[in-house]
């Protein structure tokens, strides 16, 4: 075997053997769960509802329910793919401002949740949420908004389309896995990428109640694309808002436009 050969066929070595890494270690490179809360609601002058959650496969979910009296709506909170909801309680107090009540949990395998994580896992978490919502806390199906933020815009779409609920609102979610994939990990063929969380296919098929987008121009992690083709494949009504700041860091950043957007939103329901 002459020299070029043997180059070409080292190349093609290290080439599958990275595939076959990337393939295997998919999950821990989408799921990265903390059990550890660093802080709590009491931590932070709020009150909350410890709140525990069966789903249909027998995991129990953790929660907090901060709940606002006289509230017309609550707010069903699923969160990114990092971290755990010990990091989320500063939108619980945004919305408490606005007389909004909250529901925050942690997906199976995060926080104190157990199990570990996986698309179907997800999927079943929050439909055990909005049931848990409706049938032991009395909140009406129409009373009910999905909110999800980056991973958890695909799992709160996929709740939106499989139940009955009041609204939709994703932020700084993109369209599909597949499409992140594309970006960050180009020479992986799409047919190797195990997970769907296809946010773009489920808003599609929703039908009926109000669909809000906000998407920061300025994401690094999620391009401003993502958020303007959810919005594109929306039923009306609908609407996007922009955001400035980074996918991490665009609470804080743009909190007055999300706050408001929010404010205009929950009017909209009012009404």
């Amino acid at each position: 075997m002459n020299m070029t050969a043997k180059i070409i066929l080292g190349v093609a070595v290290i080439y599958l053997l990275l595939l076959a890494a990337l393939y295997l270690f998919q999950g821990q490179i989408l799921f990265l769960p903390e059990k550890t809360h660093y802080r709590t609601p009491a931590s932070m002058g709020l009150s909350a509802e410890d709140v525990w959650i069966d789903t249909e496969d027998g995991i129990k979910l953790h929660g907090w329910l901060f709940e606002s009296e006289g509230a017309d709506h609550v707010v069903i909170l699923s969160h990114g793919n990092a971290g755990n909801i010990s990091g989320r309680i500063e939108i619980a107090e945004m919305f408490l401002e606005l007389g909004v009540s909250v529901l925050m949990y942690d997906y199976r395998g995060y926080g104190k949740s157990e199990g570990r994580p996986s698309e179907r896992g997800l999927y079943r978490d929050i439909s055990a949420v909005i049931k848990f919502a409706v049938e032991e806390k009395g909140y009406r199906s129409d009373q009910i908004i999905l909110y999800g933020r980056s991973l958890g815009g695909a799992v709160s779409a996929y709740g939106a389309k499989t139940h009955s609920v009041g609204g939709l609102v994703t932020d700084s979610a993109f369209t599909d896995v597949p499409a992140m994939a594309k970006m960050y990990y180009p020479i992986v063929p799409e047919f190797m990428v195990r997970y769907r969380f296809s946010a773009i296919d489920f808003i599609r098929e929703i039908e009926g109640i109000p669909v809000m987008v906000l998407h920061s121009r300025d994401d690094e992690i999620v391009p401003f694309s993502h958020g303007e083709n959810l919005f594109e494949a929306a039923n009306e009504p609908k609407e996007f808002i922009e955001l400035r700041g980074g996918h991490n860091s665009v609470f804080l950043s743009s909190y007055n436009r999300i706050k408001q957007g929010w404010a205009d939103y929950l009017n909209h329901l009012k009404k």
